[in-house]
C-alpha cells in the first residue's frame, strides 16, 4: 500500500466502501454468466459471430459491482482498477488459451482524441495485466460513434474502415475489449487482421451484456 493510501484509502468503485479500490466482498461478487451462450459465443453454440472471428469469450456478466467498476475505470480515471479487474479474470483467459493454443493478446483501439481526453485505452491496460504477450497490432484511423446507442447494423456500419494494422501480425491474435455487447467491434477488428495474414482471431473481454 503506498503513502497516499494510506494517508487518503481509496473508496471501493462499486459500492464506496473505503479500504480499497474494489473491495473483497465486490470482488467476489463478480457474476459468471449462468449460460454457455453467454459466456462463449461462437457459431455452433451461441450467438453467431462473423467469418473473421472464430470465438469470443467473456470472464463476467456485465452488471452489479463490474458495471459499477467498469464505469469508473473508463469515464471516472480508476486506471489503477485494471490490474485488479485483469486478475479476476485471468483464469477465464486461461480456459480460452486451452482452445487457441499460443496466443498474442490485441488490444482494441481507441482513436487517438479519445485516447488522448481519457488520459489511456483500458482495453490496452487491461491487455498489459493479464500475462500473455501483447501486441499493439492495431489502430482505430477514425472517430465513431459510442457503439452502445447503436443496433448491431448501425454498430458494423459505424466501424467500416475504423482500423487498419500499425504493427507485426501474430499467427494467433486474441483482442481484448473491456466489454462485448454485438461482437460487432470485435469483427472489425478480426477482418483488419485477418485480411493482414492473421491466421485465426479470437476475442476476451472482462465482460458481456447478457
Amino acid at each position: 500500500m503506498s503513502l497516499l493510501d494510506l494517508l487518503m484509502p481509496p473508496a471501493c468503485a462499486a459500492c464506496g466502501r473505503v479500504g480499497a479500490l474494489l473491495c473483497p466482498r465486490c470482488l467476489n461478487g463478480l457474476q459468471v454468466p449462468s449460460r454457455p451462450a453467454d459466456r462463449f459465443l461462437a457459431p455452433d453454440g451461441g450467438v453467431v459471430v462473423g467469418d473473421a472471428l472464430c470465438l469470443a469469450m467473456a470472464a463476467f456478466a456485465y452488471e452489479g459491482p463490474m458495471r459499477r467498476a467498469l464505469a469508473a475505470m473508463k469515464y471516472g480515471g480508476a486506471s489503477r482498477l485494471a490490474p485488479i479487474l485483469a486478475r479476476a479474470a485471468t483464469p477465464a483467459l486461461d480456459n480460452l488459451l486451452r482452445i487457441t493454443g499460443p496466443a498474442v493478446l490485441v488490444p482494441v483501439p481507441l482513436h487517438r482524441e479519445r485516447q488522448r481526453a481519457r488520459g489511456y485505452n483500458q482495453a490496452e491496460l487491461i491487455a498489459r495485466q493479464l500475462g500473455t504477450p501483447m501486441a499493439l497490432a492495431l489502430e482505430r484511423v477514425r472517430p465513431t460513434t459510442k457503439q452502445h446507442r447503436l443496433n448491431r447494423t448501425a454498430r458494423l456500419a459505424n466501424l467500416r474502415a475504423a482500423f487498419r494494422v500499425s504493427g507485426a501480425v501474430p499467427l494467433t491474435a486474441i483482442l481484448v475489449d473491456d466489454i462485448i455487447t454485438t461482437t460487432a467491434t470485435l469483427e472489425a477488428c478480426a477482418s483488419v487482421l485477418r485480411q493482414a495474414g492473421c491466421s485465426a482471431v479470437y476475442g476476451f473481454s472482462l465482460a458481456r451484456e447478457v
